[in-house]
């Protein structure tokens, strides 16, 4: 499960009668069914990925502005998800040695 947030519609978002657009409809049911299905009655809804995922989206990268290079992590520090293969929450942290690269650790509880 991946959470998707839609993005606000470009342009129009109601007609002169004040009615709402097709896309601003669209928009609001998107977004209440993707709100309903992480945030129920029940609690917040972990975001679930597999293993092989996790380190993708933990060595993504995106480019520089000023360089070209990709070399910015986009996961940010406290990220949490739950590894599906092993059934562990995982939370992104900064490497132990503290070069600003995010890596995901298990969260122990008993």
């Amino acid at each position: 499960m991946t959470v998707r947030i839609p993005n606000l519609p470009i342009g129009k978002m109601v007609e002169e009668d004040g009615t709402p657009t097709d896309d601003e409809i669209t928009f609001r049911q998107a977004l209440v069914t993707s709100l309903q299905a992480y945030m129920g009655n029940e609690g917040l809804v972990m975001p679930s990925q597999t293993a092989a995922n996790i380190l993708i989206i933990q060595n993504h990268k995106t480019p520089n502005p000023d360089t070209g290079v990709y070399d910015i992590y986009t996961c940010e520090f406290g990220t949490m998800i739950y590894e599906s293969d092993t059934g562990l929450v995982k939370v992104a942290v900064e490497d132990p040695l503290g070069s600003g690269i995010p890596v995901f650790k298990s969260i122990t509880y008993t």
